[in-house]
């Protein structure tokens, strides 16, 4: 896809998700939403990277390859309600003070640690390239990436989206969502995590149990 196009394609998925948070914040107050200047600079950082995610071509495919565990495909399309409905939970909370922590600290960290995800997320799809896919898969002609994110975890992008729901949850100072949906989401990604080491086992062996011995699975030195 040309650059041009997948930068249309970035900025128009932007604008929905854009869209969503703000309806269910309630149009009749968007001066409200710009109140708190982390909150409303969650939109033009959301955009900065996923432009900078279209610039760097990261698209991630759905392909399941050679071999894959395709019963993490249903997971996902249980799991997606849940999301959704946290992240229309997020703005309408905050919006009417339901279990929120008016607190500026709290929001700013949650931003940072939204923006530091979603780049890692984007580093860790650029490292593996083009047999980078939302499958719990081995593809065909697929290496082992040791290298970018992955020289420190094996499991960099699933460390970007704990990250993400982590720093979206505390963005909109929500700390019982926070917790929640972050362990929700951690225990999801350690499902696959563990089909897919086994996966990667069987392909790469040796060389797969020496990557592990150098690396931690989703936090480096720590886990």
């Amino acid at each position: 896809m040309p650059l041009r196009s997948r930068l249309l394609h970035a900025t128009l998925k932007w604008l929905v998700i854009t869209l969503f948070l703000l309806s269910f914040w309630g149009w009749d107050r968007i001066d409200l939403f710009a109140s708190e200047p982390a909150r409303i600079l969650l939109p033009p950082v959301w955009l900065g990277l996923s432009l900078y995610g279209a610039w760097s071509d990261t698209r991630t495919s759905g392909s399941g390859g050679k071999n894959e565990i395709r019963h993490h495909r249903r997971v996902f399309w249980r799991i997606l309600p849940l999301l959704i409905a946290w992240f229309a939970y997020l703005p309408f909370a905050d919006r009417h003070g339901i279990g929120v922590l008016l607190s500026s600290p709290v929001r700013w960290t949650g931003l940072a640690f939204f923006s530091c995800a979603m780049w890692l997320r984007i580093e860790s799809i650029r490292a593996q390239g083009k047999q980078f896919s939302c499958a719990v898969a081995i593809q065909d002609g697929h290496k082992l990436a040791t290298h970018g994110p992955y020289r420190w975890v094996r499991h960099p992008a699933y460390s970007g989206v704990i990250g993400m729901i982590l720093g979206l949850s505390l963005t909109f100072a929500n700390l019982i969502m926070a917790v929640v949906m972050t362990s929700i989401v951690w225990l999801w990604m350690e499902s696959r995590i563990r089909d897919e080491e086994r996966l990667l086992l069987g392909e790469f062996g040796d060389d797969f149990l020496d990557y592990c011995k150098k690396t931690r699975k989703l936090i480096p030195s720590i886990y």
